[in-house]
């Protein structure tokens, strides 16, 4: 019985080692990720993430922005080698399309001339005008934003872009608040919740099939 006690013990032991090396390893994913500034902690996260229903809502986001749905997206596109993320969030003044951008250090952008300093502004207009296509409604409101890392400088070269909203991680939800202001509700709660479904049930559908 004493054996197996200790048996039991070194079990229990190793496997609490484990847990707490993993959760270690994703909480520092996480703190380097985007979820930060969606999520209101890493707990809530966690609670979420493997549930493609769960991670449409965020308790703050809730706070901050009041009814809101969230659709993850990976597009690549014709020619390019690398996948672009997008977050695409749903709440009562239009669509707001989140261009996430991993590039740090010194950041040249240009509403016009070379085809680099352009190119996350171009992928923006690209993406929101396929989404609204697919979505099928001219007059609701999509509005583009380019996420850079807080370790990156962005210089623009001649006048910002009036279309594209471009900042840093931590004033995403800021300027997203800031525009809603501007604009106004068009949006009824059971409408984002029909545009989230009409966008997001063939994933959700591959979900539950896995």
């Amino acid at each position: 019985m004493a054996v197996w006690n200790e048996v039991l013990t070194g079990i229990v032991l190793v496997a609490g080692g484990y847990w707490i090396i993993k959760t270690i390893y994703q909480w520092r994913l996480f703190r380097r990720s985007i979820y930060t500034e969606i999520y209101s902690a890493y707990i809530e996260y966690a609670f979420r993430k493997k549930n493609l229903v769960r991670l449409s809502e965020s308790y703050y986001l809730k706070n901050e922005l009041g009814k809101h749905r969230i659709v993850y997206q990976i597009v690549q596109a014709k020619g390019e080698k690398n996948p672009q993320a997008y977050i695409l969030l749903l709440v009562s003044t239009g669509i707001y399309i989140i261009n996430v951008k991993n590039q740090r250090g010194t950041i040249h952008l240009k509403c016009h001339g070379d085809k680099e300093s352009r190119r996350p502004m171009d992928e923006s207009r690209f993406f929101a005008k396929r989404m609204r296509q697919r979505i099928g409604e001219p007059e609701l409101p999509l509005r583009a934003i380019v996420v850079f890392p807080e370790k990156s400088e962005l210089i623009w070269e001649g006048p910002e872009d009036q279309e594209i909203m471009v900042v840093k991680r931590k004033g995403l939800i800021e300027a997203v608040k800031n525009d809603m202001a501007s604009g106004r509700e068009i949006l009824s709660e059971s409408r984002i919740d029909e545009i989230y479904h009409f966008l997001a049930d063939e994933s959700i559908e591959m979900e539950r099939n896995m």
